[in-house]
């Protein structure tokens, strides 16, 4: 079981993705392009959230403030654009995502280090125990 890759699912893309358990270091993203997305959509999240605190919004004032001096305009509303004239989305393919594990044996592959794994999947973390001394166990000793 010490072993046996890891499968899971992306957090971001949902694909399968296998991590053989030299490479697993708990990883929820499939690579480095969906867990750099996922950072990204986290730190406009906490942006966000940040503008809405008032500290937040007089920082937020305050720099508005100082653009608006920069540029010596008189900021007036600007009126609509002109509306769409062709208001209809453009249809998309929906393609059903294929399952990436299959029973052969050229897809057992880490998804990281690209190495043939075992067939026999986990689905949980490994945990790693730092291992017992004697000392730590003497309480179990007979007096």
């Amino acid at each position: 079981m010490k072993h046996t890759p890891r499968l899971f699912y992306c957090m971001r893309c949902h694909a399968q993705t296998l991590v053989c358990s030299h490479c697993d270091r708990g990883q929820i993203y499939c690579g480095s392009e969906c867990a750099f997305a996922a950072r990204i959509q986290s730190c406009r999240s906490a942006e966000k959230r940040y503008q809405l605190t008032p500290g937040g919004k007089m920082k937020h004032a305050l720099r508005q403030r100082r653009y608006r001096a920069r540029l010596r305009k008189k900021v007036t509303d600007h009126s609509s654009s002109s509306p769409a004239q062709n208001g209809l989305l453009q249809s998309v393919k929906n393609e059903s995502m294929k399952a990436d594990m299959s029973h052969g044996d050229s897809n057992r592959r880490c998804f990281f280090c690209k190495k043939t794994v075992s067939s026999w999947f986990r689905s949980g973390f490994l945990r790693h125990h730092a291992s017992l001394s004697s000392r730590d166990l003497s309480y179990l000793r007979p007096p």
